[in-house]
């Protein structure tokens, strides 16, 4: 949109990304049936130059383009900020903005939208852990009244954790390749495999819950945020490693699919 000179949040700038949003719709009517429109633009660093009130017309505009160009879409959003958790959310974010985007498209009861998708990382991004998705699924749910789609999902596998002079410097993740949080005292290959299992068992308990997506294949060779390769924040949460080899956590998610498909 910025390489097209078009202003945020302006008119020619909804209907530019409208036009997108039918083309994509229609290109691949027949392949693909779901959709994300936009990802995580409760998040500053997705959302760019939007504020939250623009970031809710913008995925309005999408929702609309989208299933008007192909009614049958199956069409919905994913949000990470829920619930509003002050001091539990690690990042330059504020908590509550999860909570404008779901009242914004689930509160308006004229847009056509199928599913309500979410993203979270207890204990890696935020605070808590496999049991937290009990509150988060229930009370998204309770909020949105659409079937919930987990579109994002995991833990990392490498980090060691903050000292206490870290975390009141209020450091990233990336200034001091430690986590803030951690599940079961540590980040590491084996307990990424349990956070799956304990996860997935929640999930499948949840009538409401239609799908979950691991973040992510493999892990990456550099940091997408700062660049670095000795970076846990986005290097370590593969079910495989860098050389492409299965980790623990990739036969723990393989036995929990298995255990789905004989139910």
């Amino acid at each position: 949109m910025a390489k097209l000179g078009l202003t945020p949040g302006s008119e020619e700038y909804y209907e530019a990304y409208a036009a997108v949003s039918r083309f994509f719709a229609l290109k691949f009517e027949g392949l693909i049936e779901w959709w994300q429109v936009a990802n995580e633009l409760d998040i500053w660093i997705f959302r760019d130059n939007l504020d939250m009130d623009q970031s809710v017309e913008f995925l309005k505009v999408g929702i609309r383009a989208m299933k008007e160009a192909v009614p049958s879409l199956k069409v919905g959003i994913n949000i990470t900020l829920f619930p509003s958790l002050p001091g539990e959310v690690d990042g330059n974010t504020d908590a509550h903005e999860g909570l404008i985007l779901a009242k914004g498209i689930y509160g308006d009861p004229s847009l056509p939208v199928d599913y309500a998708g979410f993203d979270s990382y207890p204990g890696s991004w935020r605070k808590g852990g496999p049991e937290s998705w009990h509150e988060y699924l229930d009370g998204f749910y309770a909020l949105t009244g659409k079937p919930i789609f987990i579109q994002e999902f995991g833990y990392a596998s490498a980090g060691g954790n903050m000292t206490p002079a870290d975390i009141d410097a209020g450091a990233y993740p990336c200034d001091v390749k430690r986590w803030k949080f951690n599940w079961r005292g540590e980040h590491s290959e084996a307990v990424q495999a349990e956070y799956i299992k304990e996860s997935m068992k929640i999930f499948i308990e949840k009538p409401f819950v239609i799908g979950a997506t691991y973040y992510n294949w493999r892990d990456a060779a550099n940091c997408w945020q700062c660049q670095e390769p000795d970076c846990p924040a986005e290097t370590a949460w593969g079910l495989l490693n860098q050389q492409g080899l299965p980790k623990p956590s990739f036969y723990a998610l393989e036995s929990c699919a298995r255990a789905i498909e004989l139910t």
